[in-house]
């Protein structure tokens, strides 16, 4: 206990809730930006039961604000949960972190949660529509999570329990502004700042303190941060926190060609697809045992090995369709 002595200094913490931390079991849904500053900071903190999801692999336009990677990370094309938990054990070995690689879906959500069972879920997304699932996934299962969110300059961090209004009640639809790192940029400072707000509020929770009931939102440009206070938000028609219907749990299932951002496009293929990469067009310029990367003439396809394939290049959907009729037939 000796290495926490200067925040179990601090009184509204304290010893008591340094126990707490430690025996406290947190989901991190996502090991991008907020993902990977939220586990380190719960790392170095004592935090020794770790969970975290996510499908995506260390690429070099990561690195400059995704915490602990590295550019070897990157030329490896190593799972992002797999380089975090390998950073973790030189920072904290007492740590128990269970990473996993694997896409969060509607249809196997619920499962993740009732597997790792974690008495509060943190969000680590970059994207509205996981975030409503998250939202729904965690109010049927009872557990309190974090929202967290940063892009551009600006963040936004809520911590939900059954008392306040949920994400649904304050944002009601999913965002149509396409904002997003990818186009909009995003600034590190303010993923640190988000990702330490979050922290904030788990420590709250640990301590038996409660969240802050506040929606904070911060611009780390304009160096301002302001908090609402969140009972005013609360919509007593919310169909998820008032009525119990839960849109995004029920969705359809995930469809073949999804528009990412810019000019990328995500292709879902069955699992074996991975084994039958060599017979797709151009070359595999390189591979590892989770990841393949082929070059097309100028287009760039990264394949997972569950079948998931990143596709950056084509300029319509129109061209992305015709991609995939051209790729599926060579593993038909």
């Amino acid at each position: 206990m000796n290495r926490y002595e200067r925040q179990m200094k601090y009184q509204q913490f304290g010893e008591q809730s340094q126990i707490q931390l430690q025996q406290t079991n947190i989901l991190i849904m996502g090991a991008g930006a907020l993902g990977s500053h939220v586990a380190e900071l719960l790392a170095r903190m004592g935090a020794h039961k770790l969970s975290i999801i996510d499908m995506d692999i260390v690429e070099l336009s990561n690195l400059h604000r995704q915490a602990l990677y590295d550019e070897h990370d990157a030329k490896e094309m190593l799972p992002k949960v797999f380089a975090l938990k390998e950073k973790i054990k030189h920072i904290n070995h007492n740590v128990e972190l269970n990473a996993i690689h694997q896409e969060i879906t509607p249809h196997n959500i619920e499962d993740i949660i009732s597997n790792i069972q974690p008495d509060i879920v943190i969000d680590g997304m970059d994207q509205f529509d996981m975030r409503f699932l998250i939202n729904e996934a965690c109010h049927k299962l009872h557990i309190p999570w974090i929202y967290g969110a940063a892009v551009g300059s600006k963040g936004t961090v809520y911590g939900i329990d059954f008392t306040g209004p949920c994400l649904k009640c304050i944002l009601n639809t999913v965002p149509q502004t396409g904002e997003s790192c990818a186009i909009n940029g995003v600034l590190p400072p303010v993923v640190q700042q988000v990702a330490s707000f979050e922290v904030s509020e788990l420590l709250r929770f640990v301590s038996g303190k409660g969240f802050s009931k506040k929606l904070v939102t911060l611009d780390t440009f304009e160096i301002s941060t302001r908090a609402t206070n969140i009972d005013i938000l609360k919509n007593d028609q919310c169909t998820v926190c008032e009525q119990n219907i839960y849109h995004a749990l029920n969705a359809s299932p995930s469809p073949s060609i999804e528009s990412l951002c810019g000019d990328a496009f995500l292709f879902r293929f069955k699992e074996h697809a991975f084994e039958f990469a060599h017979y797709f067009p151009g070359h595999i310029a390189k591979e590892n045992s989770y990841v393949k990367f082929i070059n097309y003439d100028d287009v760039n396809m990264t394949l997972f090995k569950d079948g998931r394939m990143n596709v950056r290049g084509l300029e319509t959907k129109e061209h992305a369709e015709d991609m995939y009729q051209q790729l599926i037939k060579c593993i038909k």
